[in-house]
């Protein structure tokens, strides 16, 4: 298997869409009350969209494509500390760190490597930034996501997100 991982561009919108959507499914499938089908109609639009706009210095998207098919894909982005990150109690905030926004591997191409090329590439690209840290964020509860995180990427839960629903 041929893999290549380069920068999202025109053109990759629909493969992006395709992951995304497989994503979806999966996840609605296992946790119905969490997540939601995202709408088709204009999809693959949006993601041109972005993918056509000018990129930011604070931004990376990947994308990891095998014999020509998008496979998976990567967004982070760069956070700079702010003018009162000194007098943070979390030991991350005086410094630059990076934030994986979104990972996504479509479903022929799981467990091939595909994220791990894609997540230390983005690695690699958080400490040429001078980032001191990296972080991502995932469903608690997914079966696939924490193991990759924790026991593949060596990540480890430094915090937990908790939701109410208001009905």
């Amino acid at each position: 298997m041929r893999v290549e991982v380069r920068g999202a561009q025109p053109g990759d919108g629909a493969g992006l869409a395709q992951v995304w959507l497989e994503n979806a499914r999966f996840y609605v499938r296992l946790f119905p009350d969490d997540f939601q089908m995202p709408d088709q109609v204009g999809l693959v639009e949006s993601f041109e969209a972005r993918l056509g706009r000018p990129r930011s210095a604070t931004e990376i998207h990947l994308v990891a494509v095998v014999d020509g098919v998008v496979a998976a894909f990567v967004y982070a982005r760069l956070t700079e500390p702010d003018e009162s990150a000194t007098r943070e109690m979390l030991a991350d905030r005086p410094y630059r760190r990076v934030h994986v926004e979104a990972l996504g591997t479509a479903n022929a191409f799981q467990r091939q490597g595909l994220a791990t090329q894609l997540v230390e590439a983005v690695e690699t690209w958080a400490r040429e930034q001078g980032a001191r840290i990296i972080s991502a964020g995932t469903y608690l509860e997914s079966p696939v996501a924490i193991p990759f995180w924790e026991a593949r990427m060596g990540y480890r839960r430094r915090s937990v997100i908790l939701a109410k629903r208001l009905e």
